[in-house]
């Protein structure tokens, strides 16, 4: 055996022996480690959130969006042609303006009298002067041509009353005269000559009979042109009266569309004057949302509706349905409903053309039980949730009638008082411990709701 074989063999043998040597010292070392002892591991418990169920009478929202424009708001025309002579100070966007109004009678005033509103501009009257002096003078003329028929008649009359005075005087003589005649007294040449005499006063009397009897449709002819003129005379004062303008009723003025030494005709917009005090909405809702407003506005009730400038703001402003429309929108496949805004009462007053959001009061849903839609567990077969009772979680199966927005309307499964849980349902089991942590209530829940609404308490009579 060479000397390299044997240091070959050493070596192994000595790390066969170290080998060994570890393996028994930690043998020895594993003898002296203590057995653990066994512990128990708890259950979990889960802390949840819960909604306290509870029935309740709510009233159901209606969302819509609308332009508000004025109930009242008309673009003045002039009525007149000329030119515009005078315009008033007033005449600026945003004054306010008077119409005509009623003045009642009063103690200070025996009367009462209508008071005309404020001039705002003059239109050249001076060819409108004239042509009510020219109707004046017609209608004048008118008047004494009757009473020259008048004194035409009257003349005509005496005439006529002499001509049936000669007549009878004349046929008296000539009756007379053929008794003479039958007795031989008289020649027939006499007789005659009396018969030519009293047809010769016959004719006299039937031509101022025929005279006589014209005078009622000369006097209706006459009548007729002065009532013809006198409508002409109206007429002429009208267009004078056109010329100075003024409001149609009270109100703002929203756009001024004239100045001083424009030509104007029949028919030029002159201005715009807007009435706020009332402002009306239409706003354009589904079908089916609009059954519900319609059915009560039939009813006859007007249904309240909160309005605001945009969906996150608050109340602003409150207005009533007041009518609804005859007919769907063809292209928008929408109805109408109509709301009407007293600005009145309102410190910042609603004004035409804004566009907001209405909160329609609609139906009364009495006695109902909803619940938050995040609590329901929903599967192919039913929809459940979880309760939390005596510190567990329990599954119960319920029916659910509809949803709105994030709540759910339940018809049988929950009882008021119970709690149904909002949170860990991914976790839950039957079974499950569970330890409350808050409650949320049914105002809490509807608080961010826009669709539901509690409804409001009555107050109680007073002892």
């Amino acid at each position: 055996m060479t000397e390299r074989h044997r240091s070959l063999l050493w070596n192994s043998l000595f790390c066969l022996l170290a080998l060994v040597l570890g393996g028994a010292a930690f043998a020895g070392l594993a003898s002296l480690k203590e057995t653990p002892g066994k512990r128990d591991i708890p259950e979990k418990t889960f802390n949840v959130e819960v909604f306290r169920v509870e029935t309740a009478d709510l009233r159901e929202i209606v969302i819509g969006f609308g332009t508000a424009v004025a109930e009242h708001e008309v673009q003045y025309a002039a009525q007149v042609a000329g030119e515009v002579m005078s315009v008033s100070p007033r005449l600026e966007v945003g004054e306010a303006v008077s119409g005509p109004t009623f003045e009642q009678q009063s103690a200070k005033l025996p009367q009462s009298r209508q008071l005309p509103g404020d001039l705002l501009l003059t239109i050249d009257p001076q060819v409108y002067h004239e042509r009510l002096a020219q109707a004046d003078a017609a209608f004048e003329e008118s008047r004494a041509e009757i009473r020259t028929l008048a004194q035409e008649e009257a003349n005509a009359k005496r005439v006529l009353d002499k001509a049936q005075r000669d007549f009878d005087t004349s046929n008296a003589e000539h009756e007379r005269l053929e008794k003479l005649f039958a007795d031989g007294s008289v020649t027939q040449n006499q007789l005659s000559l009396s018969e030519l005499e009293l047809r010769r006063y016959e004719r006299v009397l039937v031509e101022s009979q025929n005279a006589q009897e014209l005078f009622p449709l000369r006097r209706e002819q006459l009548q007729k042109r002065q009532l013809r003129l006198e409508t002409d005379r109206k007429l002429a004062q009208i267009d004078v009266t056109r010329t100075e303008v003024r409001p149609p009723f009270s109100g703002l003025l929203s756009e001024v569309m004239v100045e001083k030494g424009q030509y104007v005709q029949p028919g030029t917009p002159l201005f715009r004057v807007t009435q706020i005090n009332r402002v009306e909405i239409a706003i354009p809702l589904h079908p089916l949302d609009f059954a519900k407003i319609a059915e009560l506005v039939l009813a006859g009730e007007q249904p309240h509706v909160a309005l605001s400038e945009n969906e996150v703001s608050g109340d602003r402003w409150e207005g009533r349905v007041v009518r609804i429309a005859p007919e769907a929108d063809a292209g928008t496949r929408t109805i109408e409903v109509f709301v009407e805004v007293d600005n009145s009462g309102n410190p910042t007053p609603l004004l035409p053309g804004m566009f907001v959001q209405a909160r329609i009061e609609g139906p009364l849903l009495e006695g109902v039980t909803v619940i938050p839609r995040e609590a329901i567990l929903s599967s192919n077969e039913a929809a459940k949730v979880f309760i939390a009772q005596d510190g567990l979680a329990s599954p119960v199966n319920i029916e659910v009638a509809r949803r709105l927005e994030g709540m759910a309307f339940v018809t049988s499964g929950l009882t008021p008082g119970q709690q149904v849980i909002l949170t860990n349902l991914d976790v839950l089991r039957d079974g499950s411990k569970v330890e409350v942590q808050t409650t949320r209530s049914l105002s809490e829940e509807l608080a961010d709701e826009q669709t539901l609404r509690l409804k409001p308490r009555e107050a109680l009579p007073s002892q």
